[in-house]
C-alpha cells in the first residue's frame, strides 16, 4: 500500500497558527477523495518560516520530509497549494526532480496532480506565480517600512538601551512602534562610550560589563550556553547611529554587504530621532572614527604610545627601553628599511624625555602670554561671528550638488548614458548631500549650545594645570593618550641632526581640550603649530636645551 504524507506551513509569526490545522484538514480531505488515509506520523509542519530561499535551511519538517521521500518511505505527498512548499525556484525545482527520479506523486489543492501529462507546465505556473507574490510583498513590506519611519515612527528590534512601545489609534497613520530609552539600560550605553571616549579597549570594556553581571543584547533569544559580553558586541552597540539621534534605513554593514553580492547599490537614508539621542555627535564619531581616521585603542604602559609618529611615512613611533637604560622612541617601519634594504631615510631614535620636553613646550606656548589671549578673544569673537565662513562652504557645496543632482537628471533621458554609472554616480551624490546636510544641521545645533555662559566658562580654563597632571601620568595611560590625541592634531620626529639633537613638529587644538575639559561644545578648531628643537648633551649632569617656533 502506498504511504501518503502531508505537508503545511505558515510564512509569519504575525499569521494564525491555526492556518497549519487548517490546511492540514483541507488535505486530509483532499487524500481521502483521492483513496488516501494519511497517518499522524506523517504529517509535517513548519510555523513561522518563510517559503523563499533564505528559509530552506531552517525549513527542519520539509527536510525531513525530502529524507523521507529520498528513502522511499513516502510515496504521496499532499499540499494545500504550490506556494507552501516553496516561494524559490530552486524549492520547486528539487520536487519536480523528486517525482522524476523517485517517482513520488504530488497532489494540490489547487487543482495539480504529478500524475496529470502536463503537471509540470501548471507547477512551472503556479510556482512563478508565488515567487513574484513573494516579490511583491517584499516590496510592499518595504514601502510600508519606509512609510512608518516617515511618520516618525521606528521598524525593528528596540536596541540596547531602548524599549519598543506600541502606538495603537483609529486612524491607521497614527499607528505604529515608538522606540523610548529604558532607564535600566540606557546609562549603560552612556558609560560604554564614556570608557571608549577615553581610550579603553573594546576588550576592557567587555571585561568590565561582564564583571558587573551586565546582561548583553539578546540574551533572551539565546536558548542554550551562557551569554557574556564580546568585544565584537561592544563595537557593533558603539557603532549603532542611533545613540546620536540618527536612524539609518538600510545603512547596517550586513544590508551593504548583501547587496554588493548581488551587485546592487544601497541608497542609505538618514531619520533624526533626537529624542533617542544618548550621546552628542562629537562623542559618538570620537568613538567610531571613519576610515583614514584614527582608531580608538586601549593598552599600552607609556601615555605617549601612538601619539608621536614619523615624519617620514607618518607611522606611529614604537617606543622601547627600560627605567635602567632609559626609554627611547623609533620609526619600526623606517627602521626595517633602514636594515633590509639600507633606507637612507630613517630618521634614526630620540629619547623619551626629549618627547616629552617638546610637548611640554608646545603646551607652555599654547596656554600661557600672547597665544593665550588670541585663544580666548577667538572664543569670545564667536559668539558675534559665529561659523560663518564654514557654514558658507558648506551651503556653496550643497549648491554645487543640487546642479549636479538636475544634470544627472538631464541625463536619464539620453539612452546613450551607461546606466551602471548613472547608478553610481547618483548614489555618490546623494550620500554627499546627506553628509553635508547632516553637517549644517549639526553646526546650528552646535551654535544654538554657545552661549555667553559657556564661552566664559571655556574662557577662564586654566589649562596647564590640568595638562601638568597629565604629563605626570595621573590618570591611568590609555585615558592620558587619548586626551593628547585630541589635543594634539600633530606630533612628529621630522629630523635627528645630530646625536642629542632631535627636531619635532606639533600641531596643538586648544579648543578641543578646553571644550572637553568644561564638557561644552567645541566653540573654537583652530590649530596652532610649533616646530621645536630639543639639544642634550653628553656630558654629567645631563642639560636640555628646548627652543621652538611657530610654523
Amino acid at each position: 500500500m502506498r504511504t501518503a504524507a502531508i505537508y503545511a506551513r505558515y510564512s509569519t509569526e504575525d499569521q494564525r497558527p491555526t492556518s497549519i490545522e487548517d490546511q492540514v484538514r483541507q488535505c486530509r480531505e483532499l487524500a481521502a477523495a483521492k483513496g488516501f488515509a494519511v497517518d499522524d506520523r506523517w504529517v509535517f509542519a513548519d510555523s513561522a518560516i518563510t517559503g523563499a530561499s533564505k528559509g530552506s535551511s531552517k525549513r527542519a519538517a520539509f527536510l525531513n520530509l525530502l529524507d523521507a521521500v529520498e528513502a522511499h518511505e513516502v510515496d504521496v505527498m499532499f499540499v494545500d497549494e504550490v506556494s507552501r512548499v516553496a516561494r524559490n525556484h530552486l524549492d520547486g525545482a528539487k520536487i519536480i526532480d523528486l517525482v522524476e527520479r523517485t517517482g513520488l506523486r504530488v497532489v494540490t489543492g489547487d487543482h495539480i496532480d504529478s500524475e496529470d501529462k502536463n503537471w509540470t507546465l501548471m507547477w512551472s505556473f503556479k510556482l512563478m506565480s508565488a515567487v513574484q507574490q513573494n516579490q511583491s510583498t517584499a516590496a510592499e513590506v518595504v514601502r510600508a517600512m519606509v512609510g512608518q519611519l516617515e511618520r516618525g515612527f521606528q521598524i525593528a528590534q528596540a536596541p540596547f538601551g531602548y524599549v519598543a512601545e506600541r502606538v495603537s489609534g483609529d486612524d491607521p497613520r497614527q499607528r505604529g512602534t515608538l522606540w523610548k530609552v529604558d532607564e535600566a539600560t540606557a546609562p549603560v550605553v552612556v558609560q560604554m562610550y564614556s570608557w571608549r571616549y577615553e581610550g579603553m579597549s573594546l576588550l576592557a570594556i567587555a571585561k568590565k560589563l561582564n564583571e558587573a553581571g551586565m546582561p548583553c543584547p539578546g540574551h533572551r533569544r539565546m536558548k542554550k550556553g551562557p551569554t557574556y559580553w564580546r568585544p565584537a558586541t561592544v563595537a557593533r552597540v558603539l557603532a549603532n547611529p542611533v545613540y546620536k539621534g540618527v536612524f539609518m534605513w538600510r545603512g547596517s554593514a550586513f544590508t551593504k554587504a548583501k547587496a554588493r553580492k548581488r551587485r546592487q547599490v544601497v541608497e542609505s537614508k538618514a531619520y533624526d530621532r533626537p529624542n533617542l539621542r544618548l550621546v552628542t555627535p562629537e562623542v559618538w564619531a570620537a568613538c567610531n572614527p571613519s576610515a583614514g581616521k584614527e582608531k580608538v585603542r586601549g593598552g599600552g604602559r607609556h601615555a605617549l604610545s601612538g601619539v608621536v609618529r614619523c615624519g617620514y611615512c607618518n607611522a606611529r613611533l614604537s617606543i622601547g627601553g627600560s627605567g635602567t637604560t632609559g626609554y627611547h622612541a623609533s620609526c619600526p617601519q623606517c627602521e626595517q628599511a633602514h636594515r633590509v634594504n639600507n633606507a637612507t631615510h630613517f630618521i634614526g631614535y630620540t629619547s623619551l624625555t626629549a618627547v616629552k620636553l617638546a610637548l611640554r613646550w608646545g603646551l607652555e606656548q599654547v596656554f600661557t602670554g600672547e597665544l593665550l589671549a588670541e585663544f580666548r578673544d577667538r572664543l569670545r569673537s564667536r559668539l558675534t561671528e559665529g561659523p560663518a565662513n564654514e557654514e558658507a562652504a558648506l551651503q556653496a557645496r550643497l549648491k554645487e550638488l543640487d546642479a549636479g543632482l538636475a544634470r544627472i537628471q538631464r541625463l536619464l533621458l539620453d539612452p546613450q548614458t551607461p546606466e551602471e554609472w548613472l547608478r553610481n554616480k547618483l548614489a555618490e551624490i546623494s550620500a554627499e548631500m546627506d553628509e553635508k546636510t547632516r553637517k549644517l544641521q549639526a553646526i546650528k545645533d552646535r551654535m544654538n549650545q554657545v552661549t555667553k555662559e559657556v564661552v566664559e566658562l571655556q574662557a577662564g580654563i586654566e589649562p596647564l594645570p590640568l595638562l601638568d597632571k597629565l604629563m605626570d601620568g595621573e590618570p591611568a595611560a590609555y585615558k592620558v593618550r587619548m586626551v593628547l590625541q585630541r589635543l594634539v592634531a600633530r606630533f612628529q620626529l621630522v629630523a635627528r641632526k645630530c646625536k642629542g639633537h632631535s627636531v619635532f613638529e606639533l600641531e596643538f587644538q586648544p579648543g578641543v581640550f578646553v571644550a572637553e575639559q568644561s564638557d561644552s561644545v567645541v566653540i573654537d578648531t583652530t590649530r596652532v603649530a610649533f616646530r621645536i628643537d630639543v639639544v642634550t648633551t653628553a656630558r654629567r649632569p645631563v642639560t636640555w636645551d628646548v627652543k621652538g617656533v611657530r610654523i
